[in-house]
């Protein structure tokens, strides 16, 4: 399965993040985002929108702890039990959304390495801030990028490929 997924923003969102203030802090990452052209969506939390969409590509700003992470969703499949998709993928262990996920992932490498030396890693992930069936790791400068397929529980979450970036540790469970 081919994910048609544009990287411009992720790119953008990559180059943003590696500028940063160090250590993180959500606030100004969100005015940094919102400057750069992310927009706040939904609700506006306070003191700072959490939420922000670009080019239809949802963001939020969340903690774990000190450790800030902002996640992107590239894309979803809602729990849809008639859509031969969904009940496809949760039949067949995600196979085709894996190798989607590979081919996405092989992309996004590409294309950073472009821009950023890219190493591998093998960063150990907290499995309830991060359900993956599968995952890709690697650090950009200092920040840790995790390419993501989430997927919680069949029967009421949807399926999600997501990137997700921090800086600093984010530690717990299962290695990449």
């Amino acid at each position: 399965m081919m994910l048609d997924v544009d990287l411009g923003p992720v790119l953008q969102l990559v180059d943003g993040a590696v500028r940063f203030e160090r250590p993180w802090d959500a606030e100004a990452i969100s005015s940094a985002l919102v400057r750069s052209g992310w927009e706040p969506i939904g609700s506006v939390s306070l003191p700072y929108p959490k939420r922000l969409g670009h080019n239809g590509l949802p963001l939020g700003i969340g903690h774990s702890g000190d450790l800030v992470i902002v996640g992107v969703t590239l894309r979803e499949w809602q729990t849809d039990w008639n859509s031969a998709d969904y009940v496809g993928a949760v039949t067949s262990d995600y196979e085709d959304m894996i190798d989607g996920c590979r081919q996405l992932a092989n992309r996004l490498v590409s294309l950073l390495g472009q821009e950023f030396s890219v190493e591998p890693e093998d960063l150990v992930l907290d499995e309830d801030q991060f359900p993956f069936v599968h995952v890709d790791c690697w650090k950009v400068a200092d920040i840790h990028v995790i390419l993501g397929l989430e997927h919680l529980d069949p029967n009421d979450t949807p399926i999600r490929v997501s990137l997700h970036l921090s800086q600093g540790s984010a530690k717990s469970a299962p290695a990449c």
